[in-house]
């Protein structure tokens, strides 16, 4: 099994991982991209000693083979006090925008999934519709359908990390998204 943890020092509390049961059978993949920078690309690998040799030795003689320079700058920002409140401070800001924009959906009827990320999961009528809708406003989301092979209840994904004024605005939209059984005049947007 492999585990990605693409949030990293962005979420709080513990590391959660299913290799404290099985740890002959988990890989724990932490990726930093998103917590110190997209620019370093660099993720920490962990597991079994043997399936870790295995993805060491396949990278060396690969194509993706990672900067000495990169990985010990990671090591420093990873060890950096200064440099962990920054994260941490990030991490709070991010928690503040996904709940502000939950809470706000909420007043207006859409009910969000999950706690945690940098994303809300916002349960529509309809995807496509909901897409189109939101795309006609200027609004980007991605479509729920994206993470299933399977049947799905139908939901949008909705980044929340750059949210930082216009909430309300942003709420009425997605909320007007959500329900297809609607008059399709014009949402109500409110200002404040």
């Amino acid at each position: 099994m492999i585990e990605d943890d693409g949030l990293a020092d962005l979420a709080p509390g513990p590391v959660q991982t299913l290799g404290t049961i099985l740890p002959d059978r988990v890989v724990f993949l932490r990726s930093y991209s998103k917590s110190h920078g997209p620019d370093l690309r660099l993720a920490v690998l962990g597991g079994a000693a043997a399936l870790i040799e295995r993805a060491r030795v396949y990278r060396t003689f690969g194509s993706g083979w990672t900067s000495r320079i990169l990985q010990n700058c990671l090591a420093h920002l990873l060890t950096d006090s200064h440099t962990r409140a920054l994260v941490a401070e990030a991490g709070e800001t991010y928690r503040a925008r996904r709940r502000t924009l939950a809470e706000a959906l909420a007043a207006r009827g859409v009910h969000t999934g999950g706690t945690e990320g940098l994303s809300l999961w916002m349960p529509v009528e309809d995807e496509r519709s909901a897409l189109v809708t939101l795309a006609a406003h200027g609004v980007a989301v991605v479509p729920g359908g994206r993470y299933f092979s399977g049947p799905h209840e139908p939901f949008l994904r909705v980044a929340t990390n750059r949210l930082h004024e216009h909430v309300d605005e942003v709420a009425d939209l997605l909320a007007f998204a959500a329900f297809e059984e609607h008059d399709r005049g014009q949402p109500i947007i409110t200002r404040g």
